[in-house]
């Protein structure tokens, strides 16, 4: 996956987190400090360091977990950016 999918996908998470609705106080922490991460990486677009990526890929594996019985379908697609970045490395 080149950096261009990568960020497609971080736009396509971006968007399922906005729609989240049903949250609790917990959960709307989680997905702020989530959409937060994502922003950051987005806003760098080919400047992004692999640090960047980094950072956002442990975010991830963190919340997976606190999110996946209340928003399955983001959680799928945060389990593929995780595979993603995995796979170039980060």
């Amino acid at each position: 996956m080149d950096k261009q999918q990568l960020h497609a996908r971080l736009e396509e998470l971006h968007a399922e987190l906005r729609q989240a609705d049903s949250v609790d106080a917990g959960e709307r922490d989680v997905l702020q400090r989530l959409r937060g991460d994502i922003e950051k990486v987005l806003a760098q677009k080919e400047s992004a360091s692999p640090h960047h990526y980094r950072g956002l890929a442990e975010r991830l594996r963190e919340d997976v977990e606190q999110l996946e019985a209340s928003h399955p379908q983001a959680t799928m697609l945060m389990g593929q950016l995780i595979d993603a970045l995995a796979k170039i490395g980060i």
